[in-house]
């Protein structure tokens, strides 16, 4: 099973929101007290068997790229881990000094993804999933496993 991995192009805009819209309720999230419309973002799509497998998606900032979402739609296939080296690809020909990415402190499975991968805890904003709300009622107050969703967890590849 080979995971094949390319950018997201223009026609792909529909189904980038499509997945998004299933996976997360909607195209926007909340990040950093802002709302992102992950659909205009750059990024890449998986396909495994031309089926489409998983996407992430990124914001260049001055001299560090952050990773706005990574969608795995079939876990333990190598999907989530060709997007990021595809991103960690991407990050280094540009020259950026950082690349980093914001959690929730209740997403233990993309804590121990990310680290797993090299990346590591960098920031730890207490407080600022209670804030998001303001900008995105939507959001859970508690995970499915009843953990409370309150803080933002930033993790970062230095290279």
């Amino acid at each position: 099973m080979c995971v094949k991995i390319r950018s997201i192009e223009d026609k792909d805009q529909l189904d980038v929101q499509r997945q998004m819209e299933l996976r997360w309720g909607e195209r926007m999230m909340a990040i950093h007290g802002e709302l992102i419309d992950v659909t205009i973002l750059p990024g890449f799509l998986a396909y495994i068997d031309e089926q489409f497998a998983g996407l992430l998606t990124y914001r260049v900032m001055e001299n560090a790229i952050e990773i706005i979402s990574l969608d795995s739609f079939k876990i333990n296939c190598g999907v989530g881990s060709s997007l990021i080296q595809a991103m960690l690809q991407v990050a280094k020909e540009r020259k950026t000094s950082r690349l980093y990415l914001t959690t929730t402190n209740d997403n233990t499975h993309a804590l121990h993804f990310y680290q797993k991968r090299g990346f590591t805890i960098s920031a730890l904003r207490i407080g600022a999933v209670t804030e998001a709300r303001r900008l995105k009622p939507a959001i859970p107050v508690y995970n499915e496993d009843g953990i409370p969703i309150e803080h933002e967890i930033e993790l970062t590849y230095r290279y």
